[in-house]
């Protein structure tokens, strides 16, 4: 997991409870203040685990709410930061059918093979007229952040669609299988 994702939720930490959430969430999981994510670095799960869970905690709410507020939270930056992601999908489905190799980019700068190989093997999408299919297998379990986020560009694109998932890793499946499927 590279830097940008741990630099965004303490963002979002510090939005939601300021300065001093932030140092209480950095001080349970033990990374020092000074301490900067980088994109070009992979880091341990386990601490992005902690780093989530404490920022929970701090925050005093449900890891399914924390999802859905860091889904608003990135895609609005990135909305800012990355206009041109948006402009070149027409709806959610092309963006989303983007979204592995928007991922995958981040990895490039990984130094570490293995590193950056786990990164790219986390996605997999199959492909039918009305639905595409998600493959998520990640130790970090982040399928809730996938399916606010998949929602989040629904209802910015205007879309009509549902998100469904059948499979999931919490659950003790294999791998977290994520339905987007579109009405027609």
């Amino acid at each position: 997991m590279v830097g940008l994702i741990q630099r965004k939720l303490l963002e979002l930490v510090e939005s939601l409870g300021g300065p001093a959430a932030v140092a209480e969430v950095r001080r349970r999981t033990g990374i020092p203040e000074e301490r900067f994510f980088r994109v070009d670095e992979a880091y341990d799960d386990r601490e992005w685990q902690l780093l989530l869970a404490n920022s929970c905690e701090v925050l005093g709410i449900r890891r399914s709410e924390a999802e859905e507020a860091y889904a608003d939270f990135v895609c609005r930056g990135f909305l800012q930061r990355f206009p041109t992601w948006f402009r070149i999908s027409r709806n959610a489905r092309q963006f989303l059918e983007r979204q592995p190799a928007i991922h995958n980019s981040f990895a490039t700068s990984v130094r570490d093979p293995a590193a950056r190989q786990a990164i790219h093997d986390k996605f997999r999408l199959d492909k039918t007229d009305d639905e595409l299919v998600v493959h998520y297998r990640s130790p970090n379990r982040l399928c809730g952040l996938y399916q606010a986020a998949a929602r989040w560009l629904i209802d910015h694109y205007g879309d009509d669609a549902t998100v469904t998932e059948s499979n999931c890793m919490k659950r003790g499946d294999n791998e977290c299988e994520i339905h987007v499927r579109w009405n027609q």
